[in-house]
């Protein structure tokens, strides 16, 4: 089976394409400068592009069946005031391309990685992590995941919001807590690795369509 991963060179991104690779899938990546994306192994293609544009996404997506998005705003580093290095409405954009095209290639499963704290989930993460999101340039990708996940709920396709909350380096292989709806409260953390384990093997699940999941550390 083929993925087209959008994200691949960034921390949960590498993760993501490691997991895949060592599973045996065939992997698509859509990166901006495909000289900083040495490819090692043969079932990896590389694209040069942006998946804000319809054109290079189209031109990516080739044969793969699912579409793993870890598409973000970034920041120039972890600071929360620091400058944003790209388009406010990059993942909402995005995603508009990526139904258009899911739409017309029939992909079978979308998953999404947002964040805990978009959208209705904003109630219930910690008041002082609130008090950040809306007082520094986190909000820009929370309003941004907000968009997004809106565009995917209303898209008629097999989708997977999820949303993490903080994502960290260390405790590499703990197992993880899933709260479909709030109903299972979750913990600060989760580490890259894991969620990135997590995903993968929810690519062919069924039961997992349609459904904004939290995941943190179980």
């Amino acid at each position: 089976m083929r993925i087209l991963l959008l994200g691949a060179t960034k921390g949960l991104g590498k993760e993501i394409l490691k997991e895949a690779l060592s599973l045996g899938f065939e992997i698509n990546c859509l990166v901006r400068n495909t000289k900083k994306f040495p490819v090692e192994q043969n079932n990896i293609r590389v694209f040069e592009g942006d998946a804000t544009s319809s054109i290079d996404l189209e031109n990516a997506v080739q044969d793969s069946k699912i579409i793993i998005s870890t598409l973000n705003v970034m920041r120039k580093n972890l600071f929360p005031w620091s400058n944003i290095t790209n388009d406010k409405n990059t993942i909402s954009k995005s995603s508009k391309n990526i139904i258009e095209i899911s739409k017309r290639k029939k992909i079978k499963h979308l998953i999404s990685v947002s964040a805990w704290g978009v959208n209705e989930s904003l109630d219930h993460i910690p008041i002082w992590f609130k008090l950040l999101i809306k007082n520094s340039n986190l909000k820009y990708p929370y309003i941004d995941h907000g968009k997004s996940e809106k565009l995917l709920v209303n898209s008629n396709l097999n989708w997977t919001i999820l949303r993490p909350s903080a994502l960290v380096n260390f405790l590499n292989n703990h197992q993880v807590k899933e709260s479909i709806s709030l109903k299972n409260k979750p913990s600060l953390i989760i580490s890259r690795k894991s969620l990135a384990k997590f995903i993968i093997n929810i690519v062919d699940k069924k039961n997992y369509y349609n459904k904004i999941v939290t995941v943190s550390k179980k």
